[in-house]
């Protein structure tokens, strides 16, 4: 659990690090957290998911708790669906991992409609390519962390 909460924490790091490319930075945290569900997927996932969506809102300061929604809903989603994402193949992993990342930005362009903050539309989608583009690294170093720590 030490390397799980770890991995978070350099997610946060990532985060911050983007953090003057605004919506254009890469979904780090939520990759990260896409990775454990997948690898060992229990509900502490939707708790974890939960949290680190609120330290980037904290970031980013916005309204508290959305992107905590997206992180859990998408968290729900890929646990939902992880015995199908197990047996795909990583290229087809990133391929729908970015269609879900779509899918949430397109939630997080229209709740911050709802409540009146403009987002750059494109900027989100540079974000959702670049984000499925990094799913391959992210996998593979994490997987390597979780064989060489064994994790299970």
């Amino acid at each position: 659990m030490i390397i799980i909460l770890l991995s978070i924490l350099l997610g946060l790091i990532l985060t911050q690090m983007f953090l003057p490319f605004g919506y254009v930075a890469p979904e780090w945290l939520l990759l990260i957290n896409v990775y454990w569900a997948i690898a060992l997927p229990t509900n502490k996932k939707l708790i974890l998911a939960f949290i680190s969506g609120y330290f980037v809102d904290i970031l980013y300061g916005q309204v508290l708790g959305l992107t905590s929604l997206t992180y859990v809903i998408f968290i729900y989603i890929i646990l939902r669906l992880y015995n199908s994402l197990r047996y795909m193949t990583v290229t087809q992993q990133m391929v729908v991992i970015s269609f879900f990342i779509l899918i949430k930005q397109h939630f997080f362009v229209w709740s911050n409609s709802v409540i009146g903050i403009n987002s750059e539309y494109f900027d989100l989608m540079i974000s959702t390519f670049i984000s499925g583009i990094l799913w391959l690294p992210t996998y593979y170093i994490l997987r390597y962390i979780r064989r060489r720590f064994q994790i299970s």
